[in-house]
C-alpha cells in the first residue's frame, strides 16, 4: 500500500478524533452521537460506584435490554473475570424467559432495565413481566434523561442512570450502558476504563502496530462486502456486538458490509472473493478488548464515510415497528396464514434447501430464527447444511435480537439475497407475551416482503 494513501486514512482518523462530522456525508443524526469519541469513562466509573458501592447482598444479576442495551454488557461479562452470574435477557421467547425465571427464583435479584428510548418493546414486556413475579427483588434502570422509563423509575425511588445521550446504542459500550450490568457482575470497570483512555492517546500507533488490514478499507468502491469473524466458543459474543456495530451502521441505502460469524471450514472457499474485506480470528481482539473495542469503533465509522453512508441512524428499522404494532392489535392470529407448517426439523431442513434452489442472483442466504437459545447447536448446524448444499454464505440470528442488529442491513443494504424465518412453537404460555413474540416474527416477515425481500416463512410445530 503506498504511503500517500495510508496518510490519508491517518488523516481521516484524525479527523473523527477531532470530531469533524465533515467526514461524513451531509445528514441528520450524526454531531449528536459522536461523543462515544471522547468520553470521560473515569468520571463515567466513579459515578457507577459512587450509586452502587453500598447495594447489598444478592445472588445475581438479570439485564433486560435489546440490541446496544445488551450486547456490549454481553460481551463485557463472558470474556472477563466476574464474581456474580448474570443473565442477558435480550429475547421474549417465552421458554428463554421461564428458563431465566427458573433459575432465579428464590434467590436474591438485581434487576437493570437497559433502554435508551425507553419505550423498546422487549424491555418493557420484560420489565412488566418480571416486575410483576420479583416484586421484591430490586430494579436498576438506565435511560435517557427524561424518557418515559426515566419518570416512572424516578417516581419509584430506584437507582437511575442517564448516560450521555449523544451516543447512539451500538457505540454505548464504554457508558453506563455497558458498564453498569458488568461492574454488578463483579467485573473490574476500571480496567475497561483505563484501557478505553489508553487508546485515545496512543489510537493511531496501536493500529499501525497490531492492524494493519485497518487501511484496506479505503479501498471500499463497491456497495457490498463480506467481513468473516471466525470464532472459538464464547468469543462468538464478540462477534454479535460486532454484527450489530457493523451491519447496523453500513447496511442502508443499498448498500452495507455484511460481518459473517463462523466457525466451520466450509466457509473458507468465500474468502478469497474479491467482495471480502478480510477473514479475522476473533480470539485476536479478546487481548486488550476494550482497545479493540474502540478501534473497531473508528473503523466502522470511517468505512461507512468511504460507503457515504450515515453510520449513526438505523432508517429501516421504524417500519417493521409499525408493521409489528398492527399486527399485534390483531384478535386473533392464525400462524397459518403466514407460514409453511411443518412438524419436524428433518422436513424444515429440506424444505428451505428446495427454496432456496430456486433463488437467483443471491449472494448470501440468512436464518432468521425465534426460538429459545437452546436451539443454537441445531442453528449452526442448519447454516452450514445449507453452505455445503448450495455454496451460498449464510449468516443467522435469534429473534427478535436480529432486529435490533443485522435486521438493518436485511432491509436496508443491498436486494441480492435470500431470507429464511423460522418460528419454533414455545413450549410455556405466557398469554400476552406469546402473542407479542410470534408478532414481532410476522411483522418482520411482511415488512421484508413489503421492502420486496426474497423470504420464506416457516412454523414448527413442537407440541402434540
Amino acid at each position: 500500500m503506498g504511503q500517500l494513501i495510508k496518510n490519508k486514512v491517518i488523516e481521516d482518523i484524525k479527523r473523527i478524533i477531532r470530531k469533524d462530522i465533515s467526514v461524513w456525508i451531509e445528514d441528520e443524526e450524526i454531531d449528536n452521537r459522536i461523543d462515544w469519541i471522547d468520553l470521560d469513562s473515569k468520571k463515567i466509573v466513579n459515578g457507577i460506584k459512587e450509586k452502587l458501592g453500598n447495594i447489598g447482598n444478592f445472588d445475581n444479576v438479570v439485564l433486560l435490554g435489546m440490541g446496544g442495551s445488551s450486547l456490549a454488557p454481553l460481551v463485557f461479562t463472558t470474556l472477563f473475570p466476574k464474581n456474580k452470574d448474570i443473565f442477558v435477557l435480550d429475547t421474549i421467547n417465552p421458554d428463554q424467559i421461564k428458563f431465566v425465571h427458573n433459575k432465579i427464583y428464590g434467590q436474591r435479584n438485581i434487576f437493570i432495565v437497559s433502554s435508551k428510548s425507553g419505550t423498546t418493546l422487549e424491555t418493557k414486556i420484560l420489565y412488566n413481566y418480571f416486575k410483576e413475579n420479583f416484586k421484591d427483588d430490586t430494579f436498576i434502570f438506565i435511560t435517557d434523561y427524561s424518557t418515559l422509563l426515566d419518570k416512572e423509575a424516578k417516581e419509584n425511588n430506584s437507582i437511575v442512570f442517564n448516560p450521555n445521550p449523544n451516543v447512539g446504542g451500538r457505540y454505548s459500550a464504554f457508558t453506563e450502558f455497558g458498564l453498569v450490568p458488568a461492574f454488578l457482575a463483579g467485573v473490574n470497570i476500571e480496567k475497561i476504563s483505563q484501557q478505553y483512555e489508553e487508546i485515545k492517546e496512543t489510537l493511531i500507533d496501536f493500529i499501525e502496530k497490531n492492524f494493519p488490514e485497518f487501511f484496506d478499507i479505503i479501498n471500499v468502491e463497491k456497495e457490498f462486502y463480506y467481513l468473516f469473524f471466525k470464532y472459538n466458543s464464547n468469543d462468538f459474543v464478540l462477534g454479535l456486538w460486532l454484527e450489530q456495530l457493523i451491519a447496523e451502521s453500513t447496511g442502508k441505502n443499498g448498500k452495507g458490509i455484511l460481518p459473517v460469524i463462523f466457525d466451520h471450514q466450509s466457509f473458507n472457499s468465500f474468502i478469497n472473493k474479491h467482495e471480502c474485506l478480510g477473514s479475522l480470528d476473533l480470539q485476536k481482539f479478546t487481548q486488550d478488548l476494550p482497545k479493540w473495542m474502540y478501534v473497531w469503533f473508528i473503523y466502522t465509522a470511517l468505512i461507512s464515510s468511504y460507503l457515504q453512508v450515515n453510520p449513526f441512524n438505523q432508517p429501516d428499522v421504524q417500519l417493521s415497528k409499525d408493521v409489528t404494532n398492527q399486527v399485534m392489535s390483531k384478535d386473533d392470529l392464525k400462524v397459518e396464514e403466514y407460514y409453511e407448517i411443518i412438524d419436524n426439523f428433518e422436513n424444515l431442513i429440506y424444505n428451505s434447501l428446495e427454496y432456496l434452489r430456486n433463488i437467483d442472483d443471491c449472494r448470501y442466504v440468512a436464518i432468521q430464527f425465534y426460538s429459545s437459545y437452546d436451539y443454537f447447536d441445531f442453528v449452526e448446524g442448519f447454516r452450514n447444511k445449507i453452505v455445503e448444499n448450495l455454496n451460498k454464505v449464510v449468516v443467522w440470528g435469534f429473534g427478535p435480537r436480529y432486529l435490533h442488529s443485522i435486521g438493518q442491513l436485511y432491509k436496508g443494504g443491498i436486494r441480492e439475497a435470500a431470507f429464511i424465518q423460522v418460528v419454533v412453537e414455545p413450549q410455556n404460555t405466557m398469554s400476552n407475551i406469546n402473542k407479542a413474540f410470534i408478532s414481532q416474527a410476522i411483522g418482520d416477515l411482511l415488512t421484508m416482503k413489503k421492502l420486496e425481500r426474497k423470504i420464506k416463512g416457516f412454523y414448527v410445530k413442537t407440541k402434540n
